[in-house]
């Protein structure tokens, strides 16, 4: 099963990834908006979105992966200039977001509430199931 790291916020995140990033393979990070204290997101599509990405973590992601969930803050936050899970290397431009740590794998949106495109992108991402054969 994969291990699942929370982060909150962007200073966190980075020194989990600093943390692990030579110790785990592979690694995915889940951005999300922050939640209430009820457990719910103030970003609608995260909402929507929450049942299908945490079924395909259970499902598709291969066992031995860490998944960092990273809270991106609050709505103000989030869409301030300053905000720097927008800038590269993360270049996050919406939410809910999960890419693939040091790879070019990315889906977003709308894209995670289709299962068969999380199923691809676990597939694809996976060391022990990818068909890529390095010489």
């Amino acid at each position: 099963m994969p291990d699942y790291v929370p982060a909150r916020g962007f200073k966190e995140m980075e020194n989990l990834i600093k943390l692990y990033e030579n110790q785990r393979s592979p690694i995915y990070i889940y951005f999300y908006g922050e939640k209430d204290k009820a457990g719910r997101s103030w970003c609608p599509d995260c909402v929507a979105a929450e049942d299908t990405i945490m079924s395909a973590f259970r499902t598709h992601a291969p066992a031995d992966c860490m998944i960092l969930v990273v809270d991106v803050g609050n709505r103000e936050f989030w869409m301030g200039k300053e905000n720097l899970f927008r800038k590269p290397p993360y270049s996050v431009e919406g939410i809910p977001t999960l890419i693939r740590w040091k790879g070019v794998e990315r889906l977003d949106g709308d894209q995670l509430l289709k299962m068969s495109l999380l199923e691809l992108f676990f597939e694809e991402t996976d060391p022990k199931k990818s068909t890529f054969v390095a010489q």
